[in-house]
């Protein structure tokens, strides 16, 4: 007897039997089972003895055995189990997302021609009836349907609403029939690419030399590995020589016949950092990210199962890879926000490593020059040892101060004729370019114009589907919604007064790459943000290089520009509104902004020159300005953490929100008035706040109206309790429930 976890959003584990003359499957198998009159895949997860007081009297087998043996060993099985319990997810979706796709077996309802719908498209067959009822739309669609054999249902429901009701009409008139399929893993490519690949260090070659900082830390890490579970905060100024820490006590383990995991921000997984590991470990190092094919990163997963290689770097979902005999989990930039999955499964990667290092009794180290503040008060309270790297790495830069800041006040030095520079900042900009030297622009906000209005009626364009502003995108001639995706072109005319009166406020940085090229006419003048990067990987890594080589004068970017870049000729950084961060509606907004401002200065004066930091605000003496002057992360820390503690925000408190959604706004407001009052009902007898229901911050998303529940408590099991309570209320059809645990935004 099996206990199977299917492949859907469905709580709960339910009863199989093994096949007829087969043995019994391990857990971690994947399977073929019939779930509510379907064909899905699943995984074993358990044998019973006996079958639950509430299994069905006939107790069905499983159909089919996928793959030549389990997907996961008990130790990623029993992380997947906490992680289902902690976040409040279906243990069969938490496994799903512990496979990568092209390992993973897939249920889907596929589209298939009925013999009439066969009938209908052969010119030798068709009958005056068939013609009669199809259109040559619908002809056309059988026609794919035949030529692919089949297509997914939900692929071509999800298409457009046009596609949605044609193929309701080929299935009514019994030309079409709905089957279930299964999709199987993808085979292993025949060649499996080794990107980034560089000369491994030959034995007795010798390594950089550490510092006395970065001794004294990996000393202490190398007297804790081997002895059980720990977790260590390294909090290292950026170019601090972290990743040399986390080379050396990788290599370490890898010498004892134990394995190794890193993750990295999916932002910050460059070909540095990658190189970086092949070169000090060649073909022992396994890359898993979304740029590596899925059958390229199948390959390399199979290949740490089989034990082939023993390090596994990668972005947050590589918390599951199965790499064999963990003694080193390093998750670096811990405090980076790509970290949290936020749909789906929404698991915090950071979090899970640390888990999984407990379990596998595993040392784990935390790197970053700004860790979250969550991470920095288990430090401060013993929690975490907390390991300090002052100084860079570089004896250059070490023997000079950081980079100096300098806060341009924009009351009295505002940019002239429409610009965004400063006089001060613009002179700067200048003088670098004379020196021969490089240049960052920082703004976290991409696009041309932020918001487009029309000066004769105050219209201001949104996005038909989400309750937010559309984007002027001018260099492609469109207008984007951030949020959903949403194209439309850009218009002349207002389409409320008919007035030729549009035009854009708020500045993006393809706005200001423009105004620095009409500014400084003979710079090379390169963009990264999210647009540039379409090109894909490939795009990205030639932008780097360019820049790198010093082929780039001025860089302007949002935060791709923030992290894991190290360029020794970049001697200014220009901060331009960090005050549009400062000030969103967020608990975390200064932490946040905070981190990516000390993450951006330090890509300034990490070669032979000194580096200098100009900061562009109208709120020179908020606190994040005021400690990154100083370059004080553990002042800025102290005194946002009193700030937490006043307020009952986290880390004092812990923090699950309830999400309800639903094309129909009032439906979601009286759902959403029910779930608090359970979960109020449920916390009666507690300290648990219930705080809400309430619009979300962004009302409605993707054309679906949005409402917040927010829970806050110190108790976390209560806390998860009540959460669970509110999971299981019988709400509309319409409405959907989705529960966040640890949230990390509020919008």
């Amino acid at each position: 007897m099996l206990e199977v976890a299917v492949a859907l959003p469905v709580d709960g584990v339910f009863v199989y039997r093994d096949l007829p003359g087969a043995g019994s499957l391990p857990s971690g198998s994947q399977v073929v089972v019939s779930f509510r009159g379907r064909k899905v895949a699943g995984f074993v997860v358990g044998h019973p003895q006996e079958p639950p007081p509430d299994a069905p009297k006939e107790i069905l087998p499983i159909l089919r055995a996928v793959g030549d043996g389990p997907v996961f060993d008990e130790a990623i099985l029993d992380l997947c189990r906490w992680a289902a319990g902690y976040y409040l997810a279906p243990l069969g979706e938490v496994l799903c997302a512990a496979v990568p796709s092209g390992e993973r077996a897939s249920s889907s309802r596929r589209l298939r021609l009925t013999e009439a719908g066969r009938a209908a498209i052969d010119a030798n067959r068709s009958s005056r009836l068939a013609a009669m009822a199809l259109d040559a739309d619908d002809r056309a669609l059988l026609a794919r349907i035949k030529k692919a054999r089949s297509l997914s249902q939900g692929h071509m429901v999800r298409s457009s609403a046009a596609a949605s009701r044609r193929v309701g009409f080929l299935i009514e008139r019994g030309f079409v029939e709905v089957t279930d399929g299964i999709r199987g893993a993808r085979a292993t490519p025949k060649r499996v690419g080794v990107e980034g690949c560089g000369t491994v260090f030959a034995a007795g070659e010798s390594l950089p030399r550490l510092n006395v900082h970065q001794e004294a830390a990996f000393a202490t890490l190398l007297g804790a590995l081997g002895k059980g579970y720990a977790t260590f905060l390294l909090q290292g100024i950026t170019g601090s020589g972290k990743t040399e820490i986390y080379l050396r006590i990788i290599a370490e383990a890898r010498k004892r016949g134990h394995g190794a995991l890193v993750l990295v921000p999916e932002i910050a997984l460059t070909p540095q950092l990658a190189a970086r590991f092949r070169a000090r470990f060649g073909d022992d190092v396994a890359v898993l990210h979304s740029a590596v094919p899925p059958g390229e990163r199948a390959a390399a997963w199979r290949r740490l199962r089989r034990g082939e290689v023993g390090i596994a770097l990668g972005a947050r979902s590589a918390v599951f890879a199965p790499v064999r005999d963990l003694a080193v989990v390093v998750v670096d930039e811990e405090h980076d926000g790509s970290f949290k999955q936020e749909d789906g499964f929404r698991y915090h990667a950071r979090d899970l490593a640390i888990m999984r290092a407990s379990q596998g009794r595993a040392l784990a180290v935390l790197g970053s020059a700004t860790p979250c503040l969550e991470t920095y008060r288990n430090a401060l309270l013993g929690r975490f040892g907390h390991l300090l790297l002052p100084v860079r790495a570089n004896p250059a830069a070490a023997a000079r101060p950081l980079p100096t800041v300098e806060v341009i006040d924009l009351r009295q030095h505002p940019p002239g004729s429409g610009g965004i520079l400063s006089p001060p900042l613009a002179m700067a900009v200048e003088r670098t370019l004379a020196a021969g030297e490089q240049s960052i622009l920082f703004l976290n906000r991409r696009g041309f114009s932020t918001v487009v209005h029309c000066r004769a009626c105050g219209l201001v364009l949104r996005c038909k589907a989400c309750a937010v502003s559309l984007t002027l995108h001018q260099a492609r001639g469109r207008l984007l919604c951030h949020y959903c995706g949403r194209v439309e072109p850009i218009r002349k005319l207002c389409p409320q007064c008919g007035s030729p009166s549009l035009e854009g406020m708020g500045t993006g940085t393809e706005r200001v790459e423009s105004q620095v090229r009409e500014r400084f006419p003979g710079a090379r003048v390169a963009r990264l943000d999210r647009d540039t990067a379409d090109g894909g990987r490939g795009r990205i890594d030639e932008l780097l290089a360019e820049v790198g080589r010093g082929d780039i004068d001025i860089l302007i970017g949002t935060q791709m520009v923030t992290k894991g870049h190290d360029f020794g000729n970049v001697t200014l950084v220009g901060i331009l509104q960090p005050d549009q961060g400062i000030h969103l509606p967020d608990f975390r907004a200064a932490e946040r902004t905070f981190q990516l401002m000390e993450q951006v200065a330090g890509r300034a004066g990490r070669g032979e020159r000194p580096g200098r930091i100009m900061v562009q605000t109208y709120d020179p003496e908020h606190p994040a300005i005021r400690f990154l002057v100083r370059h004080d992360y553990d002042g800025f820390a102290r005194d946002e953490l009193a700030r937490r503690e006043a307020a009952g925000y986290p880390p004092f408190t812990r923090t699950v929100v309830l999400r309800l959604e639903g094309k129909d706004a009032r439906e979601v407001e009286r759902a959403a008035h029910a779930v608090a009052g359970r979960a109020r009902a449920a916390s009666a007898a507690s300290s648990l706040r219930v705080l809400g229901p309430g619009q979300a911050p962004i009302a409605r998303l993707r054309g679906r109206a949005r409402f917040q529940v927010w829970l806050s408590g110190a108790d976390r099991a209560k806390l998860l309790s009540v959460s669970r309570a509110t999971q299981h209320m019988s709400l509309s059809r319409n409405v959907r429930l989705e529960v966040d645990v640890d949230p990390q935004s509020v919008l």
